[in-house]
């Protein structure tokens, strides 16, 4: 990669486990790099590369928009790698930076295309043995969140994915989203509400459709 921007492929089984240890040795490369070094950023990039992929495809759920917010991101760490000052760790920083990738692209999408929210680990979710009729329940209660999501105005949609997918702090939420932990927890509340409304909705309305009722007409 020396002379060039970095490419991602995605995960890579070749990619070294992120660990706390690893944080002087992370700050001694990136300080290698700003230096002149160009090794020392492949070294990082081939560290970090299946962490950061795995970061966008949970908010993303989508492997080719994961690997493109993958590439953006360590395109930007490759071009600010001087504003790093060391007061978080190397792992830290780079998961703002692809938190803040993702959520870019997500304010960018069409509604309908936030359904493919962790689309492709559905199948995964009836563990081996466990019961059939378990296994289907599950996997329709995880389609019907995801097209709920997709429902919601982007602003709902990622307070929600960012607290409960991602498990983001209020003040992790702030830092992301540009937002006053003010506006962090008004947001979420009303998002929460935003939900739980549709999801009521979809319960009545699956409910009535069960017992063969029709709505009578107007």
């Amino acid at each position: 990669m020396r002379g060039s921007e970095p490419m991602v492929a995605g995960p890579s089984t070749e990619t070294g486990r992120v660990g706390t240890g690893s944080c002087d040795s992370d700050l001694a490369l990136v300080r290698s790099f700003l230096a002149g070094n160009p090794e020392a950023f492949d070294r990082l990039f081939l560290r970090y590369q299946e962490y950061v992929y795995n970061v966008c495809l949970g908010i993303l759920g989508n492997a080719d928009d994961a690997r493109d917010c993958a590439q953006e991101t360590f395109v930007r760490v490759h071009r600010k790698a001087h504003e790093f000052r060391g007061q978080a760790a190397v792992s830290t920083w780079l998961y703002r930076i692809a938190v803040n990738v993702c959520v870019a692209l997500l304010r960018k999408r069409p509604r309908g295309r936030a359904s493919s929210l962790e689309e492709e680990h559905v199948r995964e979710l009836a563990a081996p043995g466990a019961a059939p009729e378990h296994g289907l329940e599950q996997e329709a209660e995880e389609r019907s969140v995801r097209e709920i999501l997709g429902e919601l105005p982007p602003d709902y949609r990622l307070a929600l994915v960012l607290r409960y997918f991602q498990n983001l702090s209020y003040e992790e939420m702030s830092q992301a989203l540009g937002w006053s932990l003010p506006q962090v927890k008004v947001k979420l509340h009303r998002a929460r509400r935003a939900f739980a409304a549709r999801y009521v909705a979809r319960e009545q309305a699956d409910g009535s459709a069960g017992r063969g009722e029709v709505s009578s007409p107007r």
